[in-house]
């Protein structure tokens, strides 16, 4: 067995700390998560901590208790982890629930939470795990607050693996969860898998009690029970989420009280508030209330792992032609997009679906982006057949960001006699009409982002695998068996660089495919309060209030 002591790194991990994370809209992001919601150096204003830095907040003496409230532009209503599909969902239910692992504050390791020490077999097919045997789960209305234990990993994992609609387990690889005793479990593959590891850090895969999942059946969602440091005491439809900490939990208590999600839809109204003590956090700012916030002192702007995009219909209406989709590239100029769009230092251009902080980002494809080329765009449209010009329609959540994207993509595409209408809407309302919209030939393109974590399975399985077309992150419905032969093989080999090696190969014709206009690495843009300390910004956008590396306090 390849034994894993994670013992030292977690004690290193504990002792680790870095700054906060965030972006948004006048409506809400659009950023879904993959195997779980962006990219850019900070902007003038913000607040980093350097390499080596006390944390925010080290030279006071903690304080307990008080009440932290985060505004958030969207409602969170989807809190069971089988069903959660935004950035808001996955952070609450990770204040609630745990997984097996997660990842450090530097977003770069894998370290323990329930989970006390694992090992691999050589052939890289059983997953041995020792749990913790002080978790106890949060009091509800089927249990009264009993230890957790390996059946309850095997409930969840197995539920996931059978219900969850988004693959958040490696599904085709996952076999099942052994019991061996009340800490000790065995997780059997069908064959090797890569990123497994890294799945099992996925919130979707926290632990939860049976007995209140089966109790409270479709309304588990409203009544998620967990192992984590806050109890999710209540919910009120498109207002807020209300957390409150849990006593018995088996870590360092939370410092805080309570904490209360409010939902404020408009930036500049979100930044007031935090101006004005109405709330201490306030995420997801795009637009002038970056500026807002920067000049209030309390921006907070960090790279995550998200790309945004407009993404094309592959299969029906104009789009499925190959040169119809290099044409439009051409047509858009997208540094100016970005010069309009980001005006605050809240990205960079992007060029390629995978994020630039993935270990299997490689550069060199950025080169592969057809230039910007006007007359070019219309002698490809004429060999397919449009010199008289053509209508498309383009989907897109009514963000701030995404409404101006594509009114600059609709304005470059006029110039080349394309006309483009713009369909915007909530973001589940446009999720849920453009999911499979390589069917209808008048869906041609759609625009949002999507955020993964540092392995390109995340990214290119999730948005060009056959697997997925009935999922929203393929709704283009890209197929190709060349690409999906590259995907399953990388998705099966243990090795990084043999990983690397094959997605470079399934990059290499994506690209060629021009699957889509690939526009910025978005930061995540926050203001924060100096009253509130020891705040943590990683890379994958999570609230992180109670973690084994910090513990967030407020000035009371």
């Amino acid at each position: 067995m390849k034994k894993r002591k994670m013992a030292a790194l977690f004690m290193a991990m504990c002792m680790a700390v870095t700054a906060l994370s965030g972006c948004s809209g006048k409506s809400g992001t659009d950023s879904t998560t993959a195997a779980g919601s962006q990219t850019t150096q900070p902007g003038a204003g913000s607040q980093t901590q350097a390499e080596g830095e006390e944390p925010k907040g080290s030279n006071l003496e903690v304080q307990t208790g008080g009440t932290l409230t985060i505004a958030i532009p969207n409602y969170t209503p989807l809190l069971d982890p089988k069903d959660y599909t935004q950035a808001y969902e996955a952070s609450v239910i990770a204040q609630v629930a745990e997984p097996l692992l997660t990842y450090n504050a530097e977003y770069t390791d894998l370290i323990p939470i329930l989970a006390k020490d694992w090992s691999v077999s050589d052939d890289g097919l059983v997953y041995h795990f020792v749990l913790r045997d002080d978790v106890y789960f949060q009091k509800g209305k089927f249990q009264d607050g009993r230890k957790l234990v390996s059946d309850d990993v095997k409930f969840s994992l197995e539920r996931i693996a059978a219900e969850c609609s988004t693959d958040r387990i490696c599904r085709e690889f996952f076999d099942h969860v052994e019991v061996i005793s009340d800490t000790e479990f065995d997780i059997h593959l069908k064959e090797a898998c890569g990123p497994f590891l890294e799945q099992l850090a996925d919130v979707g895969n926290v632990i939860i009690p049976k007995e209140e999942v089966e109790g409270w059946g479709e309304d588990f969602a409203d009544h998620l029970i967990g192992s984590g440091p806050f109890i999710l005491e209540s919910m009120t439809l498109d207002e807020s989420v209300v957390l409150k900490r849990n006593e018995d939990y088996w870590g360092e208590k939370a410092n805080l009280n309570q904490v209360i999600l409010r939902v404020v839809t408009d930036g500049n109204q979100a930044v007031n508030a935090l101006i004005t003590g109405e709330v201490q956090i306030a995420e997801y700012l795009q637009a002038e209330a970056i500026q807002k916030a920067s000049d209030a002192g309390m921006l907070v702007q960090k790279p995550t792992t998200g790309t945004s995009f407009a993404r094309f219909n592959m299969q029906t209406g104009p789009t499925a032609d190959p040169r119809v989709r290099e044409a439009i590239i051409k047509a858009v100029d997208i540094d100016a997009v970005i010069a309009n769009v980001y005006q605050y230092g809240e990205a960079v251009r992007s060029y390629q679906p995978l994020t630039n902080l993935s270990w299997g980002y490689n550069e060199s494809y950025n080169n592969l982006v057809p230039a910007y080329d006007p007359e070019g765009a219309k002698a490809l449209l004429k060999e397919a057949g449009y010199e008289n010009g053509m209508t498309l329609n383009i989907y897109i959540p009514n963000t701030s960001t995404r409404e101006r994207i594509a009114q600059l993509i609709q304005y470059y595409l006029g110039e080349v006699g394309i006309t483009l209408n713009i369909h915007s809407g909530a973001f589940a309302e446009i999720l849920a009409t453009v999911t499979e919209g390589y069917k209808n030939e008048n869906i041609n393109m759609y625009a949002f982002s999507w955020s993964g974590t540092l392995d390109p399975y995340s990214y290119l399985e999730k948005l060009f695998s056959r697997k997925t077309l009935s999922a929203t992150s393929n709704a283009g419905g890209y197929d190709n068996e060349e690409v999906d032969r590259y995907l399953y093989d990388a998705f099966k080999e243990t090795d990084k660089e043999k990983r690397i090696e094959l997605y470079n190969k399934a990059m290499e014709i994506i690209m060629n495919d021009y699957t889509g206009i690939y526009i910025a690495y978005e930061a995540r843009n926050w203001g924060v309060s100096p009253k509130v300390h020891n705040t943590v910004q990683r890379a994958d956008g999570r609230i992180l209030l109670c973690t084994p590396f910090n513990n967030v306090w407020i000035e009371q």
